[in-house]
């Protein structure tokens, strides 16, 4: 690659003295000698073969070619300027990374004013929505720092910490005519007969046993999706009532023999111990859940 027939503080010059039409008003600007400026332009000029001024009265006029190259080196000196100013700030400028996997009934509020409190602190997010299972399987590897998922009721032994992060309330929804024959409250005969909407992968195990209680379930991960065939009266759900079902298009909570109050699933955070990034996480386990419990205060938790 051929070298540069130029330096920068030759475009430097040359552009101060094509702006202010002068060496003196030039060298002023730059705070540099006008013999300087007017070498540095010399130079310019042997270099490229052809004159970038010509003299009017006492004032520096750009020629045709100058007038072709001033646009392009003023251009170049504002991106060497902005390089300058990165270089200068890369020592002192760590971004902060933090992983995280959530599963599809984590609040959405939530992760948004998580997203908003991490910018504030410097900490860029990447967020993933997943299984229990895979999460897990993410930390191990170290993919992801930090999981929000449904308390499943089993130890998780040394390879994992947690720690509780809060609730949701847990409600029965369907499209009304799905049970319209059905006495009310419904049985659990009847929601075992049928179909019913999932938002858990069967492969997630636990999970899915103690939310399906269908023999006939449904997937669907995707909220819409989930949405749609809600609507369409494919199948009912046992839905976190932070999904606001009952704004569906004919879609209602339905009385049950088990009832519908005070249902509700614990949410916890988990972590692999010894990361790297464990200094980050203790700090963020400081205040998760006041985040939680101030997000939750809103009437409506949105989706």
């Amino acid at each position: 690659m051929p070298s540069l027939s130029y330096s920068f503080s030759q475009l430097e010059a040359f552009t101060a003295v094509a702006e202010h039409g002068s060496l003196m008003k030039a060298a002023m600007k730059l705070e540099k000698d006008r013999t300087t400026l007017r070498d540095l332009i010399d130079l310019l000029e042997d270099s490229f073969g052809y004159p970038l001024f010509v003299r009017q009265g006492r004032s520096l006029q750009l020629t045709a070619e100058g007038e072709q190259l001033h646009r392009q080196a003023h251009l170049l000196l504002r991106q060497a300027r902005a390089f300058d100013q990165f270089a200068r700030q890369v020592p002192s400028t760590e971004v902060q990374e933090l992983g995280v996997a959530y599963d599809p009934f984590t609040p959405r509020r939530f992760l948004k004013a998580l997203i908003t409190r991490m910018a504030t602190r410097g900490i860029r997010l990447s967020l993933r929505c997943t299984s229990r299972a895979e999460g897990e399987k993410a930390l191990t590897s170290g993919v992801v720092d930090l999981g929000f998922f449904q308390a499943n009721n089993h130890s998780v032994g040394s390879d994992m910490e947690w720690r509780a992060l809060g609730s949701i309330d847990m409600d029965f929804y369907a499209a009304e005519p799905l049970f319209e024959e059905a006495k009310r409250p419904c049985s659990l005969l009847d929601l075992s007969l049928t179909p019913q909407v999932v938002m858990h992968s069967t492969s997630d195990v636990p999970m899915a046993r103690r939310l399906q209680i269908s023999g006939n379930i449904i997937v669907a991960n995707e909220l819409e999706m989930l949405r749609s065939l809600m609507e369409a009266g494919c199948g009912w759900g046992f839905l976190p009532t932070h999904f606001e079902a009952v704004r569906w298009k004919n879609v209602m909570a339905i009385p049950t023999v088990v009832g519908n109050e005070g249902i509700s699933q614990t949410m916890v955070t988990i972590w692999r111990p010894g990361s790297e990034k464990r200094m980050l996480i203790d700090d963020s386990l400081t205040w998760l859940s006041a985040l939680w419990r101030e997000v939750s205060t809103h009437k409506e938790w949105d989706v």
